[in-house]
C-alpha cells in the first residue's frame, strides 16, 4: 500500500501537464551515484520491499545530508546580518528614510531577476565540475566581497574622495561612503540570492524522490538554526569581545558572517559529487544551446507552461507570501508602537529592543518546530491522514491568519510577543513543506528519465519560476501597505498585519487545490 510519505508514481500515472513534453536534456544528476532509488522504476514494488530497500541504505545517509544541506545554514546566517544591521547601518550614513526603502528593492528586484536567470543558466552548465558547484563558488566569492563592501563603505568612500578630490573632501568621503554602501547593498541581495537559488536547487538535485520531504526538513533546520544564531552573535557586543574583528559592530558581524558563510559552501563544495557531463552529452547541450536567446525562451515556457503540480503549489505560494511579507516588514514595528502605547515616556532603544525580543523568540520557536514537526510527520504521517503534508501546510496557514487577524485588537507587548512567537511554527513549516513538494516533483522527473522519458523543465528553471511567485508577493505587499497607511489616517500597522491573516485564508483554502505526485 502506498503511503503520502513518501511519494513515488508508477510510469503510467504520470502528473497533468498544459502541453506535451519538450525535449530537455538528462540532468548532470545520476541518482544512482548516490546509491539512490535504481535506474528503472518498477511500480508493483510492494511497501515492505520499498521500505526493506530503504534499510538496505539507499539514499543519502545522515552526514551526506547534512553536507549538502548547510550551505543553506552559511545562506541564512549572511541574511541575518543584512536583516538585523541593513536599515540602522543606512541611516547612521545619513541616508534618508525613503531612501532607504528604495535600497530595500533589492530583494525582490534580486529574486525576481537573478534566480530564475541562475537557475537556467546552471541547468546547462557542462562544467566537468558540476553544473551548481561553478555558480556556488563564483556566487559565494562576489557575496563575501559585497560584505566587505558594506562594512567598510566608510573606508573605500574617504579613498575614492582623497583619489579625486582636494577640497571639500568631508564632503565628498561621505557621498561616496553612502554610494559604497547602497551599491554593496544592492550587489550582496544580487549575489546572495544567486548562491541561495543553487543551494536550493542542488538540495532538490541530489536526493532520490522518497528523500526529499527529509532533505528539506533538514534544510529548514539549517535556516532556523543559523538565523537565531546569527541575531545572538549581532546582539553581543563584538567590538567589545572580539576588538581584533573591526572598530565597529558592522565591521565584526560582516568578518564572522563571511568565515561562517565561506566555511558552509565550502563543506558542500566538497561533500557533494556531482556527476560530470560526457563528451557526447556536452555536443549535445552545445547545440540545444547554439542561439543567444534559447536561456530566455527556456525561462518564458517554464513561466508559461508549469506542470500542474507545480503550477497549483505556486498559486499558493503566492497568497501564502501576501501573508508572510506583512509580518517580515510590520511585526517588529507593530511590537515597539505597542511599546510606546504603553511606555509613553519610554526609551527609543527599550522599543526596539522589544521588537527584536519578539523576533528572537519567533526563530527559537521555529527551531523547535523545524525540529518536531518533520519527525512527527515522518513518523505519523502515514497513519494519520491528519498529519499529511498538505493537511500540515493548510494548518500553517491557519496559524497565521489566527495571529495575523488577531493583531487588529492587541494592545499588549506581551501577548504581540507571544503571537510572533506563535508564528515560528508556520514559518519552520514555509521552509520545509513547498520545497519538499518541489523536490517531489522533481526527484520524479529523474527517475522517469531513466525510463527513456525527457523531463519538460529541470530543477533549477522549476526552483527559479517558483521563487518568482514568492517575490511578486513582496512587490504587490509594498503597494497596498502604502495605500492602507494612508487610507488608515492612524498608521495602524496592525491593520496591516491583518490584511496577510485575510491573504493566509486564502492560501489555507488553495493549498487544498494542491496536486501532488503520489505513491503507487
Amino acid at each position: 500500500m502506498a503511503t503520502e510519505h513518501s511519494p513515488l508514481i508508477p510510469q503510467q500515472a504520470k502528473p497533468p501537464v498544459s502541453r506535451p513534453k519538450v525535449r530537455r536534456r538528462r540532468s548532470s544528476f545520476d541518482p544512482s551515484t548516490y546509491n539512490s532509488i535504481g535506474n528503472t522504476i518498477v511500480s508493483t514494488t510492494s511497501a515492505s520491499d520499498e521500505e526493506g530497500t530503504r534499510r538496505k541504505g539507499d539514499g543519502l545517509d545522515l552526514l551526506q545530508i547534512l553536507g549538502l544541506t548547510i550551505c543553506m545554514a552559511g545562506v541564512q546566517f549572511t541574511w541575518t546580518v543584512e536583516l538585523s544591521y541593513g536599515t540602522p547601518y543606512l541611516l547612521s550614513l545619513d541616508l534618508s528614510k525613503e531612501l532607504t526603502a528604495l535600497v530595500w528593492l533589492a530583494g525582490p528586484l534580486s529574486g525576481l531577476i537573478v534566480q530564475p536567470l541562475i537557475g537556467a543558466f546552471s541547468d546547462k552548465c557542462t562544467s566537468r565540475f558540476g553544473k551548481r558547484r561553478p555558480f556556488i563558488v563564483v556566487a559565494g566569492l562576489l557575496t563575501c566581497l559585497s560584505m566587505v563592501g558594506v562594512a567598510y563603505a566608510r573606508e573605500f568612500g574617504n579613498w575614492i574622495a582623497h583619489q579625486l578630490y582636494t577640497t571639500q573632501l568631508e564632503e565628498k568621503a561621505h557621498l561616496f561612503a553612502i554610494v559604497v554602501a547602497v551599491s554593496s547593498f544592492y550587489f550582496l541581495d544580487f549575489t546572495l540570492n544567486a548562491v541561495q537559488a543553487i543551494c536550493r536547487a542542488l538540495i532538490l538535485d541530489i536526493p532520490p524522490l522518497w528523500q526529499q520531504e527529509y532533505a528539506n526538513a533538514w534544510s529548514a533546520r539549517m535556516s532556523n538554526s543559523a538565523m537565531v544564531i546569527g541575531y545572538f552573535v549581532g546582539f553581543i557586543d563584538l567590538v567589545t569581545y572580539a576588538p581584533w574583528l573591526g572598530d565597529s559592530q558592522i565591521k565584526c558581524f560582516c568578518i564572522v558572517a563571511i568565515v561562517v558563510f565561506i566555511a558552509a559552501l565550502a563543506v558542500t563544495c566538497v561533500c557533494v559529487k556531482e556527476t560530470p557531463y560526457t563528451e557526447e552529452q556536452q555536443q549535445q547541450q552545445q547545440q540545444e544551446d547554439q542561439k543567444w536567446f534559447s536561456t530566455l525562451k527556456y525561462i518564458w515556457r517554464a513561466f508559461r507552461f508549469l506542470p500542474k503540480p507545480i503550477q497549483s503549489l505556486c498559486n499558493t505560494q503566492f497568497f501564502a507570501w501576501m501573508g508572510w511579507f506583512p509580518f517580515l516588514f510590520y511585526s517588529t514595528q507593530w511590537v515597539s508602537d505597542l511599546y510606546f502605547a504603553t511606555h509613553p515616556s519610554g526609551d527609543w532603544a527599550e522599543g526596539t529592543r522589544a521588537g527584536s525580543f519578539a523576533l528572537l523568540c519567533n526563530s527559537i520557536v521555529s527551531v523547535i518546530a523545524g525540529v518536531v514537526m518533520p519527525a512527527v510527520v515522518s513518523r505519523y504521517g502515514s497513519q494519520h491522514n491528519l498529519l499529511s503534508l498538505l493537511n500540515v501546510y493548510t494548518a500553517s496557514q491557519l496559524i497565521i491568519a489566527g495571529c495575523l487577524l488577531s493583531a487588529w485588537f492587541i494592545e499588549s507587548v506581551s501577548v504581540a510577543t507571544v503571537a510572533l512567537g506563535i508564528m515560528g511554527i508556520p514559518w519552520a513549516i514555509v521552509l520545509w513543506i513547498p520545497f519538499s513538494l518541489v523536490g517531489e516533483y522533481v526527484s520524479f522527473e529523474d527517475e522517469h528519465r531513466k525510463t527513456g522519458e525527457e523531463a519538460e523543465f529541470d530543477a533549477g528553471m522549476i526552483l527559479g519560476v517558483h521563487n518568482m511567485y514568492i517575490v511578486f508577493p513582496q512587490f504587490a505587499v509594498a503597494i497596498i501597505s502604502s495605500l492602507i497607511f494612508y487610507v488608515a489616517s492612524s498608521g495602524n500597522v496592525g491593520v496591516v498585519l491583518a490584511f496577510g491573516g485575510l491573504m493566509a485564508l486564502v492560501a489555507a483554502v488553495m493549498s487544498r487545490y494542491i496536486v501532488r505526485v503520489k505513491q503507487a
